[in-house]
């Protein structure tokens, strides 16, 4: 944020006003400190150790316990302590210092007489009043710690100046400690080129696991497992004014364990807070922004004009940027986020008072993103706006790559949005969806439910039916051995053979299928040349999951035969590969567990082997029993 042109700069353009300034008891007073309040030691210890710098500035989002951190800092301190909350009428340079030096003057024995006499003089500068209470304050001696609370609150030039001027001439003895949900208009760079700033921001303030469950647990008196504290915490990004709303309801039902999913944007109690703490703050036209830009809770600024069809976007988000609310820059250039939370209440607060609107907003952005081949994204959007062609679309042609990039669990999400119709009419999103769920582990039940659908598809749109939707079946049915071994070796087989020659993009996947289907049988030297022939595969390196499943097949050949160097280097390699995929905890993980296991059973490493056949174990558990298993 810059001072506008034409306001002034230095501290000789400032006078006071020639009347006596009435003063607000309830600005010179510290706040109470609560009974209830979570220690927070480490907030604590960042504000005790600024003392070597002239300002230290603590700047949030609403609710994140900015004063309250503060204040607990306070009590632990034995500084002296003069304390100012300020609001718009402060837009004064002399009622601003009028009131420091008479929070200054009741903190230190009168330390700041000789300024408030300097301020009552009709035409003195403002720097000589702020000279004589800084040279007051390093008389005092003591350490000395000026809050100056609700400071946004505050944006006039002259007054912004005059505190700059201050912090240049603050004693050793003494600090300014500036409260606010905007970064004011100060010398901040040039302070922390000198090392003068300290700075506490959202980030540290944010709770922690332990923060969050010695509210909700400790002091709010929640029978939480980990797990749902996990859970809040992850919903609000341990944002404190959320936690203690949630912590406030959860206390009132009878099941809270069961309603910590129900706490979300739109929750009454939350949906109430961010009506006031945010929206309330901002003009008609910023309003309408952030409600809409919210809806996409991640953008660009060029997205954001297109979607919401307007051209000043990037000055209104760096607004709400700079104003702190819950608005900020993502570490990617360019993109922008706003907290989950404020998404979904933007989301309901939208659907209440202009239905259709956030669903228009999706589908634009979707429209947008996939012109600029951001797919997830669009992806993303076109669920949301419900869709479900644009979707099925998307994941049509993208569907292969989401799975070789271990992705197979973000395309199992969206296949589940789309209705049993939409997935008939585009077979190979139904077997590709079936072919995730493999992977995944656990999720038989979908796998056979995916797959029932894609031959429905063939029985009753044949001409539709493609050799690679046939392929891919067949290598789904094979890789999950879903009915008995011999089948799963002709499924296998058969799928080989039409990948062969009609669609080879599945051909590692049906080679590494048929070779897991063979060693299940019995059949080591065919398994070998089906795994072997995967792994040779031109591509199969690019195809991660298909390659991963025929290193592991190799491992556990070798290792049956008692080739245990080449059955670890297999294993080894199985391991490097699963590890560079997003979901490494899923049954085609399981597999490279099971294979180290039976290598480091074969060394006689029986403890070893034990924790990564334990691990496998639980992946392959399924309600029916599986030769996996």
């Amino acid at each position: 944020m810059s001072r506008k042109a034409g306001e002034p700069t230095g501290a000789t353009d400032f006078r006071p006003a020639d009347a006596v300034v009435a003063l607000a008891e309830a600005k010179l007073a510290a706040p109470r400190s609560r009974d209830g309040m979570v220690r927070r030691p480490r907030i604590v210890d960042t504000l005790e150790a600024g003392w070597d710098a002239a300002l230290t500035l603590v700047a949030a989002p609403p609710g994140y316990g900015k004063t309250t951190g503060v204040r607990a800092w306070w009590a632990s301190s034995e500084a002296a302590l003069a304390w100012i909350t300020l609001d718009a009428s402060d837009k004064d340079p002399a009622r601003l210092w009028t009131y420091v030096a008479t929070a200054v003057d009741r903190a230190c024995d009168g330390v700041g007489c000789r300024a408030l006499e300097r301020l009552r003089v009709p035409g003195m500068p403002i720097e000589t009043a702020v000279d004589e209470l800084m040279n007051g304050v390093a008389d005092f001696g003591r350490q000395l710690a000026i809050v100056v609370d609700d400071a946004h609150t505050v944006t006039d030039g002259r007054c912004l100046a005059s505190i700059d001027y201050a912090i240049r001439r603050l004693p050793a003895n003494a600090r300014l400690i500036i409260i606010t949900r905007v970064d004011p208009a100060l010398e901040l760079g040039r302070l922390r080129a000198l090392g003068g700033l300290v700075e506490v921001r959202s980030s540290e303030l944010s709770f922690t696991s332990a923060e969050a469950r010695e509210l909700l647990v400790h002091r709010g008196g929640l029978r939480l497992e980990d797990g749902d504290i996990e859970v809040l915490l992850q919903r609000t990004e341990g944002w404190p004014a959320a936690l203690y709303l949630a912590t406030v309801w959860l206390r009132s039902v009878s099941d809270p364990h069961r309603a910590v999913g129900e706490f979300t944007g739109d929750h009454r109690c939350l949906a109430e807070y961010l009506s006031h703490e945010v929206l309330d703050a901002l003009g008609p036209d910023t309003r309408s922004v952030l409600l809409r830009a919210a809806v996409l809770e991640k953008f660009t600024v060029a997205l954001c004009d297109d979607v919401l069809d307007r051209s000043d976007s990037a000055a209104i988000l760096t607004e709400l940027e700079n104003s702190n609310l819950l608005v900020a820059q993502l570490e990617h250039p360019e993109w922008v986020r706003i907290h989950p939370l404020l998404a979904q209440f933007a989301a309901a607060k939208l659907a209440s008072t202009e239905p259709g609107v956030a669903r228009e907003i999706h589908r634009r952005a979707a429209r947008w993103l996939r012109s600029r081949g951001l797919i997830v994204e669009a992806v993303e959007h076109a669920a949301s706006a419900g869709d479900h062609e644009v979707v099925a679309e998307l994941l049509v042609e993208y569907h292969l790559a989401l799975i070789w990039q271990g992705n197979g669990v973000t395309l199992l999400r969206w296949a589940r949005t789309l209705p049993d119709e939409c997935l008939m009419a585009h077979a190979e999103l139904a077997v590709a969806a079936a072919s995730a769920a493999t992977l995944a582990g656990h999720l038989a039940p979908e796998r056979r439910r995916f797959l029932q659908l894609a031959n429905r598809a063939r029985a009753e749109r044949p001409e539709r039916f493609s050799a690679y939707a046939e392929a891919s079946m067949a290598t789904a049915r094979a890789t999950a051995v879903d009915e008995n071994v011999d089948e799963a070796v002709q499924e296998g087989h058969r799928a080989v053979v039409i990948a062969q020659t009609e669609a080879d993009e599945v051909l590692v996947a049906a080679l590494a299928g048929l070779a897991g289907a063979l060693y299940f049988r019995g059949d080591l030297d065919a398994a070998w040349t089906a795994a072997s022939r995967a792994v040779e595969h031109p591509e199969a390196a690019r195809r991660v999951p298909d390659y991963a499943l025929a290193r592991s097949t190799l491992a556990l050949i070798a290792a049956d035969r008692g080739r245990l160097a080449c059955a670890r280097g297999h294993a080894e390699k199985t391991a490097a590969i699963i590890g560079m995929i997003p979901n490494r905890k899923s049954w085609l993980g399981a597999h490279a567990a099971v294979a180290l296991g039976a290598v480091l059973a074969g060394e006689g490493e029986l403890a070893a082997a034990e924790r990564e056949f334990v691990e496998a174990e639980g992946f392959f558990r399924d309600e029916v029993a599986t030769v996996h298993h």
